[in-house]
């Protein structure tokens, strides 16, 4: 197993030790402070990336290597540690913690209970949607809940999260492809 391998899973195991240590201490589980649990997932996919394609790199031949492996290889790496973060994620959401989807959706629907029971705000949220201008509070409390389920599901928040790795992933090879490049590998000029 290459050493950039380790060090991805590495960084995959820290991030799930660092996120099963906020659920099990109860620090930063609340809507507000959910950010820095997603900035942590951010750090640790950066540090991955970046170890684990600095060691490859010290290792390959400079005047052998091209703009576009390196991408290749800073990219192997992001991938392998989304992959095992994205099914580590689906894992938290199904197994340890599912009550966090459900506390989404409880705070979702009493923020539509409010939003139904003052006229104004169902007067102007009925002229919004105009599919929904027939149906009684009730009707809507439940079509609504019925839309808001599929998004809090672990699914559905795994796919996502997978997605939005994908493409830090992406950024960060280029971005790391090109300081390495530009400052830290620079080749001398001939």
């Amino acid at each position: 197993m290459r050493t950039s391998t380790k060090i991805a899973l590495l960084f995959a195991g820290i991030w799930f030790l660092g996120k099963y240590c906020f659920f099990y201490f109860q620090v930063l589980q609340t809507t507000e402070k959910y950010p820095i649990q997603v900035m942590w997932n951010i750090l640790c996919l950066l540090l991955a990336m970046s170890i684990g394609s600095l060691i490859e790199k010290r290792k390959e031949i400079r005047s052998e290597s091209s703009a576009l492996g390196d991408i290749k290889s800073i990219l192997g790496i992001g991938m392998i540690y989304t992959l095992v973060v994205g099914g580590l994620i689906y894992l938290y959401y199904a197994k340890i913690d599912p009550a966090y989807n459900e506390n989404q959706i409880a705070v979702i629907q009493e923020s539509m209970e409010k939003m139904v029971d003052n006229p104004e705000e169902l007067k102007k949220f009925k002229a919004e949607r105009p599919e929904f201008e027939a149906f009684s509070k009730e009707e809507i409390l439940e079509k609504s809940a019925e839309s808001i389920r599929p998004w809090y599901q672990a699914s559905t928040v795994m796919t996502i999260s997978l997605l939005g790795m994908l493409m830090l992933s992406v950024i960060n090879a280029l971005v790391l492809t090109a300081i390495y490049r530009r400052l830290l590998f620079r080749q001398p000029k001939q």
